[in-house]
């Protein structure tokens, strides 16, 4: 995988992380698990993103633990879908627990012919079999 293509996730995963933390009056973000995430954390949720999103199997599932805090996740593929202007798009299921919090989210993303991953936010999608 190149360095590009490994940026782009951790791209991805930081803008949704702060997207949580930044929003206004949805206050209920502040108890995810994200928000006491340490930097070790973050590179180990970011390693099982770019296994996910880089292995062709698009069901491939991938845990990470940080056994210094306890913090634990996973990514999982759940099919890869095609968006209307032709982009290669997963749908991934992210997991998180730390400090006795957990989330879960579903959310589809694409990725651009540059290699980059993005929101897959207003594309209109198809399963792809």
């Amino acid at each position: 995988m190149t360095r590009h293509v490994a940026r782009s996730i951790a791209t991805l995963i930081l803008t949704m992380l702060a997207s949580l933390s930044g929003a206004q009056n949805l206050t209920f973000l502040q108890d995810t698990p994200g928000v006491t995430f340490t930097d070790e954390d973050r590179k180990l949720q970011l390693d099982a993103a770019i296994a996910v999103l880089s292995d062709s199997n698009p069901r491939i599932s991938k845990k990470w633990k940080n056994p210094a805090t306890g913090h634990s996740g996973s990514f999982e593929g759940l099919g890869n879908l095609r968006s209307e202007d032709g982009l290669h798009c997963r749908k991934i299921k992210i997991l998180s627990e730390a400090a006795q919090r957990k989330n879960r989210m579903i959310l589809p993303v694409c990725q651009t012919a540059e290699g980059d991953w993005m929101f897959a936010s207003g594309k209109k999608l198809t399963q792809v079999h």
